[in-house]
């Protein structure tokens, strides 16, 4: 049975170095597409306004997407909202579920410093904001075992495991971190379709090709996603 997909995109750290380099240009990429068909929703505390995320977005695309395409990022814009606040305000949140609407299943990307996964799930939860939604959270996933044990339970309280996404650049230290991590086992985007290339003799995850047009959220080029077994 196919998964449902998520109804709106919420990316945390909006104005960040990650949202400037790689979300923006692939949120472009993917209105270009025509697969742009959800709310998207910036959150970050940098006391910008909804405009001033829009020119952050477009010198983004100017510098690290190969242009504005005029058409595209009118679909991008036009989906567009801002919240701003500092992540430990719940106020902040109640925002933020304000801007959701009616979305019914939404995916929260913590495109932020690891140290705030924890405040922000626990935020997101008090909300109401984590019902039927997925949560997609960016390297490093804890400091070491211990630590990524840890956040995996924070998770759990909120998130079944089919809905929680772990994300692993693939430069070659990346590689031999996950190698020695035993009882790995992957978890794909809510995609359509994602083309795979396996490694041949090796206990990995697979290469998730998100360059891939057929992908419907390419946040990076090419991420490991795995997660600690249990």
């Amino acid at each position: 049975m196919e998964k449902p997909r998520s109804d709106a995109l919420v990316f945390f750290g909006a104005s960040g170095d990650l949202a400037y380099k790689k979300i923006f240009p692939a949120l472009q990429a993917i209105a270009r597409r025509g697969k742009l068909d959800c709310l998207v929703i910036g959150v970050a505390r940098s006391g910008w306004t909804l405009d001033q995320l829009v020119e952050r977005a477009r010198a983004s695309v100017t510098e690290h997407g190969g242009g504005v395409d005029p058409e595209a990022f009118a679909r991008l814009t036009a989906r567009l909202r801002y919240v701003d606040g500092d992540y430990n305000d719940a106020d902040t949140f109640v925002r933020l579920r304000a801007e959701l609407q009616d979305s019914k299943r939404p995916v929260h990307y913590l495109a932020i410093p690891p140290s705030m996964f924890r405040p922000v799930v626990g935020q997101l939860a008090n909300a109401h904001c984590t019902e039927n939604a997925r949560v997609i959270l960016e390297k490093p996933f804890g400091r070491d075992l211990a630590s990524a044990r840890e956040l995996n339970a924070v998770l759990h309280e909120h998130f079944p495991e089919t809905a929680i996404f772990r994300i692993d650049h693939t430069h070659i230290p990346a590689r031999h971190r996950l190698a020695g991590r035993a009882g790995l086992h992957l978890h794909w985007f809510n995609a359509e379709a994602i083309r795979t290339d396996r490694p041949s003799g090796l206990r990995l995850p697979p290469v998730v090709d998100y360059r891939d047009p057929k992908t419907i959220f390419s946040p990076v080029q090419r991420i490991w996603v795995a997660s600690l077994a249990r």
